[in-house]
């Protein structure tokens, strides 16, 4: 920064040079090397400055500098101001934001992005009553206990539940392409006005799909008794001695489950080895993330069938027969073994509440 003094010295080399900027300006750095040499235009800029406004002139960098030092002022009060709103609200939105505190949205993101903070999606999770997390957490207990007098235990469980598939289903648009050198305007029909579609069983039992079998209508107690003792057997044929014998059913809390007929069926067919609300073991209501059927297989299933749009039941129903037959035993196994394990433990370090959020 230039002082008062060195202006004094250059306007005093001016008046020796009779005002003539070029000269002064060859002078003044001839007698000063060690000084700031301004441009020889500054030397006019002195004498016009003291006569118009009395006042000695800034020099040109020290306008630059100072316009800086006020922007980089701004810029600290606008980030304190989005860091605090976001600190108090951390649910709102970019433009919301922006229009609350007067910073532009560009602004606005580039210091979220400066700070490394991510808006984070929320995941959907089955809502919980108070009184389910110790039925959550007794039932893992109980299961825990299970595994460490047989660890074969996983083996013997048929995880079984229903899923409905209409021709309205959500499309992955992530397992959808469309290679082109140019913009093809691809689109997918979707909500469409007239809703079909079908119900399907499935099971899931040391490694082995069982099923799809279709229902049509709402699902009843006496329509699921039928199942159980007509159509289920037929599934188990294929299956090893040794697995039926050990055979430990388990089904959620859904109404049809729950009838009192189906009840005393499955408490006369198995035994104490079956899982349900009611069941000889008490299988946690609202536990969705607990079973591989919720967590896996109707997700997955989703994904394939989904792919491309059905045409009609029928192909609803081939689409589904395919995606089920090409499922591969490991993948049924590391659902319903590795991955049960570690969402029970989850369960456990969460008291019973929901985990999905914290695992991936």
């Amino acid at each position: 920064m230039t002082s008062n003094n060195e202006k004094v010295d250059m306007l005093l080399v001016y008046g020796e040079c009779r005002r003539n900027s070029r000269n002064a300006a060859r002078l003044y750095a001839e007698r000063y090397p060690e000084r700031y040499h301004p441009p020889h235009n500054y030397f006019v800029r002195i004498e016009s400055s003291l006569r118009n406004s009395g006042e000695l002139p800034a020099r040109q960098g020290d306008n630059r500098r100072n316009q800086r030092q006020l922007i980089g002022q701004a810029n600290e009060q606008d980030e304190f101001q989005v860091l605090a709103y976001v600190q108090l609200n951390p649910r709102s939105s970019n433009r919301h934001l922006s229009n609350e505190i007067g910073i532009s949205y560009k602004k606005v993101h580039t210091i979220l992005k400066k700070n490394k903070l991510h808006p984070y999606r929320p995941d959907l999770v089955q809502k919980l009553v108070p009184g389910d997390y110790n039925r959550r957490l007794t039932f893992i207990a109980w299961f825990m206990i299970q595994l460490h007098d047989e660890p074969d235990f996983l083996r013997f469980i048929c995880w079984t539940d229903e899923s409905k598939f209409t021709n309205n289903g959500i499309i992955n648009k992530q397992n959808n392409r469309y290679w082109a050198d140019h913009n093809p305007y691809w689109t997918t029909d979707t909500n469409h006005q007239t809703v079909w579609g079908t119900n399907v069983w499935c099971g899931l039992l040391d490694g082995r799909l069982l099923g799809p079998y279709f229902y049509d209508g709402t699902l009843t107690g006496r329509r699921y008794l039928k199942f159980l003792t007509d159509v289920l057997p037929t599934y188990m044929d294929d299956i090893p001695l040794e697995s039926r014998t050990n055979l430990f059913f388990q089904q959620d809390g859904a109404p049809a489950h729950n009838a009192i007929v189906v009840r005393e069926y499955l408490q006369n067919k198995f035994g104490n080895r079956w899982m349900g609300t009611y069941g000889a073991v008490a299988w946690p209501p609202r536990s969705p993330d607990l079973t591989p059927l919720d967590f896996f297989l109707w997700g997955h299933l989703k994904n394939e069938v989904y792919s491309t749009s059905p045409l009609s039941i029928q192909d609803l129903k081939n689409k589904i027969v395919i995606a089920c037959a090409e499922l591969k035993k490991e993948q049924i196994l590391a659902a319903t073994q590795r991955e049960v394990i570690r969402r029970f433990q989850s369960c456990m370090e969460n008291d019973g509440q929901n985990f999905e959020q914290f695992i991936r």
